[in-house]
């Protein structure tokens, strides 16, 4: 997504930004059985093959620490050089903003996250790339 936003700024062409939302919005919302983004948990499932019905051991769903920090550091670098009238910057912010307070309350006490946010105890322990991403997101916001 940067990238998408970098070559719209340089070419002063919107249809970087419009091939941008596009992929995006397939992500979040139609690809695997119903898009990979979870509106209630405000979290991203592994990827199409771990959405609902998949479940962690627990029985949660399956959200992993990398990639949704992956999409916080994406969506934090678009928004920086995202011009604010592009009609998805709100939709890309509100995302940014409803990841940031699913992942607060998902912290270990010791500050790091887990590989599998919801299920601390499958691939447990300290997951460093995932909380990497989170801290980088949360010093932008």
């Amino acid at each position: 997504m940067p990238l998408f936003t970098k070559l719209g700024n340089l070419y002063n062409d919107t249809k970087y930004f419009d091939k941008m939302y596009d992929m995006y919005a397939y992500t979040k919302n139609t690809h695997g059985d119903k898009g990979l983004y979870n509106r209630q948990d405000h979290l991203w499932w592994r990827d199409k093959d771990f959405d609902p019905p998949y479940k962690e051991p627990n029985g949660e769903d399956c959200y992993w620490s990398r990639g949704n920090g992956w999409v916080v550091m994406a969506l934090v670098r678009v928004l920086e050089e995202l011009p604010k009238s592009d009609p998805h910057y709100a939709e890309y912010l509100q995302d940014f903003k409803d990841m940031s307070a699913a992942l607060i309350k998902i912290q270990r006490p010791d500050g790091l996250w887990t590989a599998s946010l919801h299920d601390p105890n499958h691939y447990g322990g300290k997951e460093i790339t995932g909380t990497a991403c989170f801290t980088y997101g949360f010093a932008w916001g």
